[in-house]
């Protein structure tokens, strides 16, 4: 989440009254890798007067002005990030909330604790997410001389007592975003309990957000009085919050950030993130009735796929559609490995795979299957073995199955799917009642629903349609 803020007494020093300005800045943001734009008007600073409502919406609405266009044009850092970006706006009076939200707006960052019904009320209305912040009082009044018995105890009454407040008034539990309020009625002793306990916060089951930039709790134990030196000790905390659990990270310096939860991810998590890439016809069709390889996409589909291939450290197909595509499953500048499962382990030593300079090759085969002596290692496990396998393996977190049917059905009835590449390509209708389709046959329905949220959609100039889904 990167941070924009419209107005001029910004305790960092990084707000803007120019709406253009701040529209540059959320455009860098992105580009530099921010999913979730979050905007605020008012300072949260206690030693400044709180501006007028009419004066914060029109800061608000400044921006919002020209925010669908941002939005709409501006391309992230990479293919991993939410396209287009989604946005916050960081605002607590009622008077205002009522006059901002609306289509375009993404989630409400509201830093009034909850006092009343009438935020959560609106958010209903409009079905945007909201965030519930821990603090004591209203905001804009100092509460540096608050005390604590029991900290920990009183933030998680104080969550369960507010996500039930804003469930009666018409949200859903996963609208709710959780904020432990770092800075706010806490001190640095405080500050550092909340942040070790943590995983206490993520354990109420809702998104958290960890508002960790430049804090005076860093500045206290780096005794670093100016917040513009304290970007090092927000990636500590980063880090440190993505170990915790914590889901959203709010941040003036999105480049290093974004690179530092690049680095991070792999090393803390022992997930496998599966990609499934294909393509299909406007009638559904993954191939011909023959399960012939069916070229019925562009260059453009293509390129993209290679771009996906960058993204993998290993590459999955069947042995069928290898050989029927005679695929090399090589990547320029990139080695991932190249694996290839075939239940009976009936390979073709003369295929270009096994003399192709590339990426290790890897062999996927039933327990009992009988393998030619060939150059590959050989995996007797059968898929969800070889999956269990990689899933330990610090150098694959990626994985790519580039098809055939069966292979993809299985993945998704084993429920490992993570994202699913899709070129549409309404210009072509195979039909035939036995053209494979995504989940197999036509009337061959997975056993259990899966479901997946559409995350970015592109059309190119071939007629075809470009989309992404990720798990919710």
């Amino acid at each position: 989440m990167g941070i924009v803020n419209i107005n001029d007494d910004s305790f960092s020093g990084d707000g803007t009254l120019d709406p253009i300005e701040a529209i540059d800045l959320a455009r860098k943001h992105i580009q530099e890798g921010a999913d979730i734009i979050d905007i605020g008007a008012e300072s949260a600073r206690t030693n400044r007067e709180a501006i007028s409502i009419d004066e914060e919406v029109r800061r608000l609405k400044s921006f919002l002005n020209h925010w669908p266009k941002l939005r709409d044009e501006t391309k992230g850092a990479d293919d991993g990030q939410l396209s287009p970006a989604l946005l916050s706006v960081n605002t607590w009076r009622p008077e205002v909330v009522e006059r901002i939200l609306g289509p375009d707006v993404d989630l409400l960052n509201d830093m009034s604790a909850l006092p009343d019904h009438h935020n959560a009320s609106l958010c209903a209305k409009h079905g945007i997410p909201l965030l519930i912040m821990h603090s004591v009082g209203q905001p804009k009044i100092s509460h540096t001389h608050q005390k604590w018995e029991d900290l920990m105890g009183s933030m998680l009454a104080f969550f369960e007592e507010k996500i039930a407040a804003a469930m009666a008034a018409g949200l859903a539990r996963d609208q709710i975003v959780l904020d432990p309020g770092l800075d706010f009625a806490k001190q640095k002793e405080d500050n550092l309990l909340v942040l070790r306990q943590l995983e206490k916060v993520v354990a109420l089951g809702c998104p958290v957000l960890l508002p960790i930039s430049r804090k005076t709790v860093i500045g206290d134990v780096l005794n670093l009085p100016n917040p513009c030196d304290r970007d090092p000790g927000t990636l500590a905390l980063l880090t440190h919050g993505m170990i915790k659990g914590a889901h959203i990270f709010r941040v003036h310096n999105v480049r290093e950030c974004w690179e530092t939860l690049r680095v991070i991810t792999p090393l803390i998590t022992d997930t496998l993130h599966v990609i499934v890439n294909l393509a299909i016809t406007a009638d559904g069709k993954i191939s011909t009735t023959g399960k012939s390889p069916a070229h019925f996409t562009s260059k453009s589909d293509l390129q993209r796929l290679m771009e996906i291939r960058k993204r993998a450290d290993a590459i999955l197909v069947g042995r069928g559609t290898l050989e029927a595509d005679q695929m090399t499953l090589t990547v320029d500048g990139h080695d991932p490995w190249r694996c290839v499962i075939s239940k009976s382990g009936n390979f073709d030593p003369a295929h270009p795979l096994f003399h192709t300079k590339g990426g290790p090759r890897h062999l996927i085969v039933d327990p009992d299957a009988d393998v030619n002596e060939l150059p590959a290692t050989i995996h007797h496990s059968g898929l969800a073995g070889f999956l269990d396998e990689i899933r330990g393996n610090p150098s694959i977190n990626t994985l790519l199955c580039e098809g055939g049917g069966s292979l993809i059905r299985e993945l998704f009835e084993l429920d490992v799917v993570d994202e699913i590449k899709l070129t549409w390509a309404p210009h072509t209708l195979f039909g035939g009642k036995s053209a494979p389709t995504l989940t197999g046959l036509p009337g061959d329905f997975l056993p259990a629903s899966r479901q997946y949220e559409l995350s970015k959609m592109e059309k190119n100039g071939d007629s075809e349609v470009f989309l992404t889904y990720h798990r919710p």
